[in-house]
């Protein structure tokens, strides 16, 4: 899912900062040389997996292209700072450490939820992310957990760059709290090398190749 965003005015005096408009100007020949984004949604009305469907996401865009960076983007989420890059760093990278509904702050050292970016290398290093949360929350968790387990770290941009406004929405129907999802992140340890990329099994639904995205639907329930 590569992607690039930044939060600039169609002119010099409607950017947000003084060198906003140069910036942009940089990196229009950039994004031509980006994908559209790659959205494996959940058909049916059933419980949302959404680590699952990131896996997916990143075996069906791998099969598409050899890929280099690929960004896992919550679709609510939208960068206010143009300085947060949208490229690949030598570690996980977590671009999303300053939402607003957090108050501009990183709520706690292990979150890597939002927005983030990692190599293919990274990615199956750390064996993707856990197919098993079912429902909302803990995911984003065991991935941080995850990546130390996988004798990696975590890169974020410094925290007024990593500035995001959320989309304010209700939770989404099947979205529901997962309550097992502290007894889950208890045993990521024992679970990691098991649950994720070598363990991942769906059927495709359908495909759909639109200009601004590719839209690959699988079934609720597999």
């Amino acid at each position: 899912m590569h992607s690039l965003m930044f939060a600039c005015g169609k002119t010099p005096a409607a950017s947000s900062a003084g060198s906003c408009w140069t910036r942009r100007k940089m990196l229009e020949p950039r994004m031509m040389t980006l994908s559209p984004p790659f959205l494996p949604p959940q058909a049916g009305n059933y419980t949302f997996n959404r680590a699952k469907l990131m896996n997916i996401g990143f075996r069906e865009a791998m099969r598409e292209e050899d890929w280099d960076c690929l960004f896992f983007h919550d679709v609510d989420l939208i960068p206010e700072d143009d300085r947060n890059t949208y490229i690949c760093d030598a570690n996980p990278k977590h671009a999303a450490i300053a939402m607003d509904k957090f108050g501009y702050k990183l709520p706690y050292n292990m979150y890597f939820g939002g927005v983030s970016a990692l190599s293919p290398l990274q990615y199956l290093k750390m064996n993707g992310f856990p197919n098993n949360y079912w429902g909302w929350g803990g995911e984003d968790d065991d991935i941080g957990i995850r990546v130390s387990l996988a004798g990696m770290h975590i890169s974020r941009p410094p925290l007024k760059h990593g500035r995001y406004k959320m989309i304010k929405h209700k939770l989404d129907q099947g979205n529901d709290v997962n309550p097992k999802r502290f007894n889950m992140l208890a045993k990521t340890r024992q679970t990691w090398k098991l649950d994720g990329m070598n363990s991942l099994e769906y059927e495709v639904v359908s495909r759909e190749y639109l200009p601004l995205y590719a839209n690959i639907t699988k079934p609720g329930t597999s």
